[in-house]
């Protein structure tokens, strides 16, 4: 007998032994959920539904093929044969339905959306009358099933059943006030205080916009009842009987006031709690956490680690991994564009919402990766407040890595009114970088700073006395005092020692004291346990311990949990990983101190080759960090050697502003002398010592990392403009690659060597390289490589001036690209969009404006699919300028206004001399002197720090046009007078000297006659 199985409520679903049913139209499907439904009914009535705009015999003729429609796509005849008035399903067909099921009393379970959900047909106004009918029947009896089930759940005391149904309901019926009510109540049962409260504000608005009313006077009542319960209940979180947070209540006042989110009373968002180790930091935040009401929230809690302080961005990362839950389990969506971005920083983001994407590749330098990542990981936090509140907690600040300082302060002035509240912790000496976010914030009024002392004697007394009432005398506890100077941590540890021993006879002096003490109790199973997690910086996952001791992994947990419960450890979770750190440094200090080195060398190299093993299984670069500590612990200097030099190469292609290139500030075109180039001096030195220690296969991996390395300070050296350092570096970087066979390596150093010509306009160098480099054709032809050297080969050409040369290339380009991403993933949309704004730029140069912001148009469309729009700026600013030549100069300002922009937010620089040289003249013709000596400065600064030609040359161009314009004016600006030179033909020469280097332009024409006319004047005078 076939079984036929029909979900109609939710999204119309049929299948026929298992084989889902689709037919070919609209009609189709319609008669079949009707049939389905009333299972026998006559052809008159299925023609006046479907059909009542047809003549009969057309309609019944269009009924007769519906019918044939069905019974090919279910391959029998499930209707009873010889009816030539009625259509009713066979007897033999067995059909299970879930509106029978809805009609036969079981509505909860079988309602799953409302009926035929997104389901029309066109142009059947009565099949459409008819299903809106039935879709209110059904929902309203739903409904009412829904709500009685609701109340009855709550009044059993079946508080989780009672807000599952009022959810459903409030979700369908958002007018419905008993259905809120209820709710409320179940809320306030469960101490879900402010998801109580939300509903009534919630329910007010709804009521407000649909009818213009407020709640009944019962549930304005219920809602004044629930906030002085909550008031309740904070004041006993305030004042409860948990003596740990003795000394702490103003401080535990001031976070419960925070996280209630009262914005409108402050725009602070955050507060950093400082003190001592072990005087309650970590306590007072896990208290709240189980103590406060937080349903409802997305919570984030991360550590700094003194170990990690080079690790760029190691507290958000697991952040970020705490957060990728939330997208799914509050349906929370973020888009693509933002994640692709985040997840060159964060690649637990691309891991984990299945992301694939190519980096940005530009042929100019630019910062964009790294501050674009940025820019998308606010967006994504933003994204996620505006779903659910969202607290930060990052524990230990005084470890934090200057980047994540740097995320820390952008969120904090970027987000200050979203639902983002941040808690941070740390002693009272900061890193100079994390004091000044924190100082400037102060500063800004976004944080308050509460500071936690140790117990005092008398606080002390208290606190033993609740610990252990009656068990010790104020002579003994004055003892206690003084040896642990009030440190809650200290304190429960030494008292635990003493209850575990029936008392000491001798109470220990010192804080090391104790802990030694602690140490001698534990049994040789736990002292190994806490051994080989004390040769990990901060924290050990659970899956390595296992591997490194002969323990099951349920002995571990057992030898963990008794660690935990004698406060030596802690236990945490980083992302879905468990592990354990421990509760305070100087027990692992003390650790380290009783172990051998031999002993600690062993254990680092063990769990450092297990860690490499972790590394191979999924290419993932997360671990290279902790690889070059635990091989440089364990002496083996060679991998410690290779994986630092891995671990540079993995950032140096997101960013340059991870190494850094520039600083912020006057001195904003100045190499911080102590960031990557010592860090490279010190690469060297060691490459040189392993040199004189390492043979055969190690010596040719050693070729290898040098290549890597070299390059890593090559793509650093140009694309900063330190050209004297980075020349010789490619040169070697190109002769290793050569000698060694290493194609990829060596098309790399000529694509170095061909960035350096387009900043300098080195033609001779970018064609001996693009001719070397496109001789790897047949390694590089399937490869993104190849791709770029076909768009620089156009580039080549649209800088010496053959535009259709030029644009046959980079039709070539774009092409080679698009064939790439075959999928539509868009990995290749920027470099799409570079080739498409080199073709506006010939169109512009031949003076061909409409054709020229056609493909700047198409260059920007591409762009943006990238969502971040980096390099957007470099397409704007030559979209800019193509307006001011056309004449329109308002609508160039607004593109250069916005190019700045994109300069400023992504810290990008190429080309910005020639949009601030712009806006230096619209702002030299609104009066805004100050402003357009400040543009035209920080111009003339980029331009001679990069070298560049055309930007130089183009700066100078539009300097003498507005100092023509202020001579017009009689107008003396010494602010802008000092920017050139004092003899206007010196000031022609040396404008001159760039635009000759450059493909014939108009600029070039303009200042060729003005000097002409100047040499007049001079020898006629």
């Amino acid at each position: 007998m076939p079984e036929l199985n029909a979900k109609l409520f939710g999204t119309p679903a049929v299948s026929v032994d298992g084989r889902e049913i689709t037919l070919p139209y609209k009609k189709a499907d319609a008669l079949l959920y009707y049939l389905i439904l009333k299972r026998k009914t006559t052809r008159s009535e299925l023609i006046g539904l479907l059909y009542e705009d047809t003549d009969s015999a057309t309609a019944l003729k269009n009924l007769r093929h519906a019918i044939y429609t069905i019974r090919k796509a279910f391959a029998f005849d499930p209707f009873v044969p010889g009816q030539r008035s009625i259509v009713e399903f066979s007897a033999d067909v067995e059909i299970a339905c879930d509106v029978y099921d809805f009609e036969r009393g079981d509505m909860l379970s079988a309602y799953h959306g409302e009926f035929l959900k997104d389901f029309n047909v066109s142009h059947s106004s009565a099949f459409d009358a008819w299903l809106s009918d039935q879709r209110n029947l059904y929902q309203s009896q739903y409904l009412h099933q829904l709500l009685a089930a609701e109340k009855e759940a709550y009044y059993a005391g079946k508080l989780d059943l009672a807000e599952k149904y009022g959810t459903k309901y409030i979700a369908i019926d958002p007018l419905e006030e008993s259905a809120f009510s209820t709710l409320m109540q179940v809320y306030r049962d469960q101490k879900k205080f402010r998801k109580a409260l939300g509903l009534y504000h919630t329910l007010c608005k709804n009521l407000s916009d649909e009818f213009s009313i407020s709640p009944l006077k019962e549930t304005s009542a219920l809602y004044y009842q629930i906030v002085d319960a909550w008031n309740t209940s904070t004041y006993k979180l305030e004042v409860g009987s948990d003596q740990q947070l003795i000394g702490k209540d103003a401080v535990l006042h001031k976070l419960v006031s925070l996280c209630n989110g009262s914005r409108l009373e402050s725009d602070k968002i955050c507060a950093l709690i400082q003190g001592k180790t072990g005087v309650g930091k970590t306590y007072l935040i896990n208290y709240i956490l189980h103590q406060y009401d937080f349903s409802g929230w997305a919570i984030c809690q991360a550590s700094c680690y003194q170990s990690e302080m080079n690790t760029v961005l190691a507290p958000w990362n697991t952040i970020m991994l705490q957060l990728i839950p939330k997208f799914e389990s509050e349906n929370i969506r973020v888009p693509d564009v933002y994640i692709k971005t985040a997840a060159g920083l964060f690649p637990c983001l691309s891991v984990e919402c299945q992301h694939n994407f190519s980096g940005i590749s530009s042929d100019y330098p630019a910062g964009a990766d790294y501050l674009a990542a940025l820019e998308s990981t606010l967006l994504i936090l933003s994204t996620v407040a505006k779903k659910v509140p969202v607290l930060l907690i990052l524990e230990d600040i005084h470890w934090i890595d200057n980047n994540s300082a740097d995320l820390l302060s952008m969120l904090l002035h970027r987000l200050r009114s979203t639902n983002i509240t941040i808690i941070c912790t740390s002693r009272d000496i900061l890193q100079p970088y994390a004091q000044q976010v924190l100082n400037n914030a102060v500063c800004d009024k976004l944080l308050d700073v509460y500071n936690i002392d140790a117990f005092s004697q008398e606080e002390t007394t208290r606190f033993v006395n609740f610990y252990a009432p009656g068990r010790y005398s104020q002579k003994e506890i004055d003892n206690l005092y003084q040896s642990t100077e009030g440190n809650g941590l200290f304190l429960v540890q030494l008292l635990d020692s003493m209850h575990e021993s029936n008392g000491l006879k001798n109470i220990p002096a010192s804080a090391d004291s104790i802990i030694q003490m602690r140490l001698a109790g534990l049994s040789s199973d736990e002292l190994q346990v806490l051994d080989v997690i004390s040769v990990f910086r901060d924290w050990a996952p659970f899956d390595i311990l296992t591997s490194l001791l002969t323990k099951t992994p349920l002995e571990l947990l057992y030898l963990c949990d008794q660690l935990k419960q004698k406060n030596l450890l802690t236990e945490s979770t980083r992302g879905k990983v468990l592990g354990y750190s421990f509760t305070h440094e100087r027990v692992k200090a003390m650790l380290s101190q009783r172990q051998s080195e031999s002993a600690r060398r062993i254990l680092h190299l063990r769990a450092a080759q297990y860690l490499e093993a972790q590394l191979g299984s999924d290419g993932s670069t997360d671990l290279y960090d902790q690889l070059v500590q635990h091989f440089t612990a364990g002496g083996d200097t060679f991998k410690a050697f290779k994986y630092k030099v891995l671990s540079l190469d993995a950032f140096a292609g997101m960013c340059y502003e991870l190494m850094p290139i520039l600083t912020d500030g006057s001195d904003a075109l100045t190499v911080k002398e102590d960031g990557l180039t010592g860090y490279f001096q010190i690469l060297e030195r060691e490459l040189a010592s392993l040199r004189s220690t390492q043979f055969g296969a190690n010596a040719k991996e050693l070729d290898q990392l040098e290549r890597q390395l070299l390059y890593v300070e090559s793509r650093y050296y140009i694309h900063g403009g330190e050209y004297d350092a980075g020349l010789p570096v490619v040169g070697q970087l190109l002769k290793s690659s050569t000698t060694a066979g290493d194609w990829q390596m060596a098309a790399n150093a000529h694509l170095q060597f061909i960035y350096y010509a387009i900043q300098t306009y080195d033609l001779p160098v970018m064609r001996e390289h693009l001719r070397l480099g496109m001789q790897y054709k047949s390694r590089l032809e399937n490869t993104p490589d190849w791709g770029k050297f076909l768009r620089l080969q156009g580039l080549m050409y649209l800088m010496i001036g053959e535009y259709d040369r030029c644009r046959s290339w980079l039709d070539r380009s774009i092409s080679f690209f698009e064939s790439l991403d075959a999928d539509g993933e868009g990995r290749y949309v920027i470099s799409i969009a570079g080739a498409y704004n080199y073709i506006a730029e010939t169109y512009r140069l031949e003076r061909n404006f409409d054709k020229a912001l056609e493909y700047y148009d198409k260059a920007i469309l591409f762009n943006q699919r990238r969502g971040s729009y980096p390099g957007a700026a470099i397409i704007y600013t030559d979209c800019g300028v193509a307006a001011y030549q056309s004449g329109e100069k308002e609508v160039a300002r607004e593109l250069l206004s916005y190019a700045e922009e994109l300069y400023q937010s992504f810290h990008e620089y190429s080309q910005m001399p020639i949009a601030l040289s712009y806006l230096a003249l619209f702002d030299v013709e609104d009066g805004q002197y100050v402003s357009a000596a400040a543009r035209l400065s920080k111009a003339l600064d980029v331009g001679r720090k990069m070298g560049s030609p055309w930007w130089n040359g183009i700066t100078l161009y539009i300097t003498w046009k507005i100092r023509l314009l202020l001579e017009k004016q009689a107008i003396n600006v010494p602010e802008l007078s000092a920017l050139w030179p004092q003899d206007k033909r010196k000031h022609c020469i040396e404008c001159l000297d760039c635009l000759h280097r450059l493909e014939p332009r108009t600029e070039t024409a303009e200042m060729e006659q003005t000097l002409e006319a100047l040499n007049a004047e001079k020898a006629e005078s």
